[in-house]
């Protein structure tokens, strides 16, 4: 054969496949779980809320998109199965709440 011994190479792929997937889904839980609790779920119902006028604390900050956009790209490459419309929304608000309130005298250059 050329890549291996028969099923012992197919067992080594299959076990390396588990495992990876396994270990993306176990770091972007565990980021979202102890890193940014706001980033939790798909963000529409929270969205939708705010725009009706709710305030919910520390919703668009730097954590909540840098743990949702990584822990979304480690679920997907885990195979869980995530959807992608609704983070990505929470994800466009968080940019543009964040580039909203960038300060004005770094943009005075341009």
């Amino acid at each position: 054969m050329f890549l291996g011994e028969g099923k012992t190479w197919y067992a080594s792929a299959y076990m390396f496949y588990v495992t990876f997937s396994m270990m993306c889904g176990m770091l972007a839980g565990t980021m979202t779980i102890y890193w940014a609790k706001k980033s939790m779920g798909s963000g529409i119902p929270e969205l939708m809320a705010i725009l009706q006028g709710v305030s919910i604390p520390d919703f668009f900050s730097y954590k909540v998109l840098v743990a949702k956009s990584f822990g979304v790209v480690l679920a997907v490459a885990g195979t869980l199965c995530v959807g992608k419309e609704g983070p990505l929304a929470h994800i466009g608000a968080c940019c543009a709440v964040l580039v909203l309130y960038l300060p004005l005298s770094a943009l005075k250059q341009f």
